[in-house]
């Protein structure tokens, strides 16, 4: 640790050499800078967290996606082509400032973070995160209350199990503590994560965002073992010319993770709702929130179900493996047409050697299928080949 103050020339030195050589994948941290305590005992640090990861893959059949599993984006009808790809892009980084007080706590904090997953396939940095958090409140991006970041075990894929409830949002938060086992949190998101599809003929409509999305989450359980159950109100806003028109959506979630020893954990959730497909992994900003019938001036919000299970096991403590499996379904409404995706779903293994703390490497496979309302399928399969190097 360095107590002395980075000069105005050092510290954005000293981020971009991190951005480009590190990256960390869990809570690991590295400070750069911790000041002296003040009269009343606080004190400020500045950390930076993250890691760089390497990629290659090699699929089997045609997909959209090529940094991580996405069953929707499997080409439809089936084209059995074997291509490879590499990349960085899942590298990341974040710069943290922290107050803490004399008994340890943090009443004020700040985080940014971004990877490298820049538009048209580009390595240019992407802000993920970038909040405060004052006491209780939090403001800014980051993980929707209405999601489990815990659910995610050491795997290599940027997306994994695809019926995960998972996505970043615009928000303001309020966490309560209710014993030493108990949270509850409420917030408002950003309503323009709705989204929604439009009849091309139909340019006369269009999404509006409007009333901010509600959610509540209440965990029980302590950091390894806990269990989560959540609720969510999506209001879809839509108008044309002549008026405005609002559906209100909804969804629920249950989301655990047992360990059974000290290292091997199973991990489990469940979701179902109409209107709340923005939070799904993969599904989110793809329309699949409501369909505009623009006859009767209605939006049919879509139905959504989701479940995942996750076993992580460990063989030793440097070797591992991760297996899951996770499905999801799309309702059937009359303006739904045949080309959208009416159910999905993907399974993976892997075997990773982590020799020291901060190193992994290791192989994973995946297999994903989709089929779209036309009751036309596809599968997909990848293997994957990472190194990622975190920071501390």
């Amino acid at each position: 640790m360095m107590k002395k103050k980075m000069s105005r020339h050092t510290m954005p030195a000293m981020i971009t050499i991190v951005l480009i050589l590190f990256q960390a994948k869990a809570n690991a941290q590295i400070a750069i800078v911790n000041t002296e305590p003040d009269s009343s005992g606080r004190k400020w640090s500045v950390y930076l967290k993250g890691f760089v990861q390497a990629d290659a893959m090699l699929d089997f059949q045609q997909v959209g996606a090529k940094d991580g599993i996405v069953a929707p984006s499997i080409v439809i009808p089936q084209h059995n082509s074997m291509s490879s790809y590499f990349s960085i892009r899942q590298s990341q980084v974040g710069l943290g400032f922290k107050q803490t007080d004399k008994d340890g706590g943090s009443p004020i904090s700040a985080y940014v973070e971004v990877d490298l997953y820049g538009s048209n396939g580009t390595t240019s940095p992407r802000l993920r995160h970038a909040y405060v958090q004052w006491k209780k409140w939090l403001i800014g991006q980051t993980w929707s209350n209405f999601s489990d970041a815990e659910i995610f075990p050491n795997i290599f894929d940027f997306n994994g199990a695809n019926g995960a409830i998972l996505n970043r949002s615009m928000q303001v938060r309020y966490t309560e503590k209710l014993s030493d086992k108990e949270t509850l949190s409420f917030s408002l998101e950003d309503p323009g994560k709705v989204s929604m599809t439009i009849p091309g003929n139909h340019p006369e409509w269009k999404k509006k965002s409007m009333i901010p999305i509600v959610t509540s989450m209440y965990r029980y359980g302590n950091t390894k073992d806990y269990v989560k159950l959540g609720g969510t109100l999506s209001p879809v806003n839509y108008e044309n010319q002549e008026k405005g028109y609002t559906k209100i959506g909804f969804g629920g979630i249950i989301s655990l993770r047992k360990y059974v020893n000290s290292f091997d954990n199973f991990r489990f959730q469940t979701s179902y709702g109409k209107g709340f497909a923005r939070n799904n992994l993969v599904l989110s900003g793809e329309g699949y929130d409501a369909v505009l019938d623009p006859q009767s001036n209605t939006a049919e919000t879509l139905s959504l179900f989701n479940i995942v299970g996750i076993y992580e096991h460990w063989w030793s403590p440097k070797w591992s493996s991760v297996v899951y499996y996770s499905y999801s379904q799309v309702g059937s409404n009359s303006m739904v047409t045949n080309s959208m995706t009416k159910r999905f779903q993907n399974a993976a293994i892997n075997l990773i050697y982590k020799p020291y703390k901060n190193l992994r490497m290791g192989m994973e496979g995946n297999y994903a299928m989709t089929e779209n309302f036309g009751d036309i399928k596809a599968n997909a399969f990848r293997l994957q080949f990472s190194t990622s190097f975190s920071f501390k």
